[in-house]
């Protein structure tokens, strides 16, 4: 099996790189990677403080002012991007609101997402993809932007969720869909329990043998994780402990073996 090669893999291995780059990033935004060739995103972990590839759910709260927040933003450390290059995003569904339960209900309202004289681009009624602007990363590759996201009339106390993925203009592969979860005026309780619900139900947790998330369990689930197995992709690192073993392979194996 080929080994990682990213420093951004296990705390040991994190400590190792620790230095300016590294003290550069910013808690609480989104931090981007680019691994295999594709986007991928992740977070400082706040038990560690290390940062911590592969996340793909985040929380967010309107209020900086009236239905308005520009958190969470986009980080990197330097040379991730070419520089100058520019990273995009793309609203891949239809804005949704918790009901308690599920995030079935699209609601009256919608989310547009505008920096300066770039957008506003705004949350389709249908799920359908709405291609957003790009920003660029700076001449040392290092990409940190925070565009604002604005809850549009009737703007009601709720939890909100909103799909993404981002894009690359210099050949990169897009990220995997990342969800963010946003808190108007609702309590912590709430928000707690619609998140708990992305990370079940939208990331894989709620069938882990659905690999690629078309939800069938079939070869084609166990061909993708066997390739990002051999590639030693962070994709392939089934128990998410941050590394890709062996145990990923027992697991993912068993959780095949019993389907969904």
């Amino acid at each position: 099996m080929k080994a990682l090669h990213t420093c951004m893999i296990a705390a040991s291995t994190l400590a190792t790189c620790a230095g300016g780059a590294m003290a550069q990033l910013h808690a609480g935004d989104i931090l981007l990677y680019v691994q295999h060739n594709r986007i991928v995103t992740g977070q400082v972990n706040v038990s560690t403080g290390l940062p911590e590839p592969g996340v793909r759910a985040f929380q967010a709260d309107f209020g900086e002012s009236a239905n308005f927040t520009n958190d969470p933003g986009m980080d990197s450390e330097d040379a991730v991007f070419p520089g100058g290059s520019g990273v995009g995003f793309t609203i891949r569904k239809a804005l949704r609101k918790w009901d308690g339960v599920d995030f079935d209900l699209v609601p009256d309202e919608r989310i547009q997402i505008k920096l300066g004289s770039l957008g506003p681009i705004v949350t389709p009624l249908t799920d359908t993809n709405v291609i957003g602007f790009s920003l660029a990363a700076n001449s040392f590759g290092k990409f940190h932007h925070h565009w604002g996201y604005t809850l549009l009339s009737p703007s009601g106390t709720g939890i909100y969720l909103l799909e993404l993925e981002l894009w690359s203009t210099a050949g990169i592969q897009a990220s995997e869909p990342y969800w963010l979860v946003f808190n108007q005026n609702d309590s912590q309780e709430d928000q707690d329990a619609a998140f708990a619900w992305v990370e079940d139900h939208l990331i894989g947790g709620g069938c882990p043998a659905d690999f690629n998330h078309d939800g069938f369990v079939n070869a084609l689930d166990y061909d993708a994780f066997a390739s990002a197995f051999e590639l030693a992709d962070l994709a392939g690192d089934f128990n998410h402990d941050g590394f890709v073993n062996a145990l990923d392979y027992d697991e993912f194996a068993e959780h095949f073996e019993a389907g969904c």
